[in-house]
C-alpha cells in the first residue's frame, strides 16, 4: 500500500550501471510511496548525488533543476566515441598522445565562464517528439541548436596521461561529456569522458547521500526522521514568508492574495525585482511556491496581487 505521508526529498548516491529512472523506481519501491521523481538526470555510467523527490516533493523538481551542479570527472585523451564517453563505440583513437601540461591548462581555461554548447546526439532531448538517443541508435544525426551554459569553475586535479582528472561547477543543462569532448578537440587529440561523479547538486552534497542498498536496510521511520528532507528545507536558498491561517486557507484554494490583504496583517513583501518565495503556514509547513510580481507591495498598489502562485502543495 502506498504511503502518502512522505513529502520531501531524499538524496541518493546513484551507483554506476543503472539509469536515474531505475534508481527512482527502486527508491519508490523501498519507500512504498505513490509518486517519485528525480531532479537532474545522471548517465548510467555516472555516480553521485541524485535528488529523489517524494509525493508532493515532486512539485519541487523544476526549482531544484535550476540549481548549479558540481562534478568530479576524468577524461581520456586520444579517444573519441559516438557517445562522448567510454561506454560508446570508438570512432577515433590516438594511442600516442603527447600533450604538455601547459597546453592542457591553456585549453581548460578557454572553457571557463559563459560558453555555448551543442547537446550530444546521445541525450534525452527531443527532435519532433523523438528522443535524440533513439535517432542516434538508428545511425541518424540531426542539427542541434547551441545552448548557453556557464562553467563557473573548472579546475584540473591531476594529469596522468592519457587521463586528466578535473572538477567542474556548472549551470543546469551542462553536458560534462560534451565538455570533455570539446576539450579534446581543442587539444587536437580528441577525448572522451571516462568517469563522472556528481558531488553536489544545489545545496546537497555527496555526504548527505545514501546508497540504495543502505536505504533498503532502514526502516521507514528511520528514513522519515533521519533522511527525508522536508519541503521547506529542500530549497534553503529561497526566502520564506510565513502567513496566518486565514491567508493560508485562501492560498491552498488557489485564491489571489492582494498586497492590501498582506499589509492588513502586517506582512509586506519588500520592493525589488521579481523573486521566488516559499509560502509557509503557521505550523511551518510549505503550502506553496510563489513569484513576486515586480516592485512588491511597497508601491502601495494594494489591490495588486501579492504574488503569482507557481505550485500549491497538498500537505495539510
Amino acid at each position: 500500500m502506498a504511503d502518502n505521508s512522505f513529502h520531501g526529498v531524499i538524496i541518493i548516491d546513484k551507483p554506476p550501471g543503472i539509469t536515474s529512472h531505475t534508481a527512482v523506481k527502486r527508491a519508490k519501491k523501498i519507500l512504498k510511496v505513490r509518486k517519485a521523481g528525480h531532479a537532474g538526470t545522471l548517465d548510467p555510467f555516472a555516480t553521485g548525488v541524485l535528488i529523489i523527490c517524494i509525493n508532493e516533493g515532486t512539485k519541487l523538481v523544476p526549482f531544484l533543476m535550476e540549481e548549479e551542479k558540481e562534478y568530479e570527472a576524468a577524461l581520456r585523451l586520444g579517444v573519441e566515441t559516438d557517445t562522448q564517453d567510454l561506454t560508446g563505440s570508438i570512432i577515433r583513437e590516438d594511442k600516442a598522445v603527447t600533450i604538455t601540461t601547459t597546453d592542457i591548462e591553456s585549453v581548460f581555461r578557454k572553457f571557463q565562464g559563459k560558453i555555448t554548447q551543442i547537446p550530444p546526439m546521445y541525450s534525452a532531448l527531443k527532435h519532433n517528439g523523438v528522443p535524440l538517443y533513439r535517432l542516434a541508435r538508428q545511425g541518424k544525426e540531426v542539427e542541434r541548436l547551441g545552448r548557453d551554459i556557464e562553467i563557473r569553475e573548472l579546475m584540473i586535479s591531476a594529469i596522468e596521461l592519457p587521463r586528466v582528472f578535473f572538477r567542474v561547477v556548472c549551470s543546469k543543462g551542462t553536458y560534462v561529456r560534451t565538455l570533455a569532448s570539446d576539450i579534446g578537440k581543442g587539444l587536437g587529440c580528441g577525448a572522451s569522458l571516462e568517469t563522472l561523479k556528481r558531488v553536489r547538486s544545489g545545496d546537497f552534497l555527496i555526504k548527505h547521500a545514501l546508497d540504495l542498498d543502505d536505504l533498503a536496510k532502514k526502516t521507514l521511520e528511520e528514513i522519515q526522521t533521519e533522511w527525508l528532507i522536508s519541503l521547506p528545507k529542500a530549497l534553503p536558498s529561497i526566502p520564506a514568508v510565513a502567513i496566518d491561517a486565514m491567508i493560508a486557507r485562501q492560498v491552498c484554494l488557489g485564491k489571489i492574495i492582494t498586497c492590501g490583504e498582506l499589509q492588513d496583517r502586517g506582512l509586506l513583501i519588500p520592493p525589488g525585482r521579481k523573486k521566488t518565495l516559499k509560502i509557509l503556514d503557521p505550523q511551518g509547513r510549505m503550502i506553496a511556491m510563489a513569484e513576486t510580481l515586480g516592485p512588491g507591495n511597497g508601491n502601495r498598489d494594494w489591490e495588486k496581487p501579492a504574488w503569482k502562485l507557481l505550485r500549491v502543495f497538498n500537505v495539510v
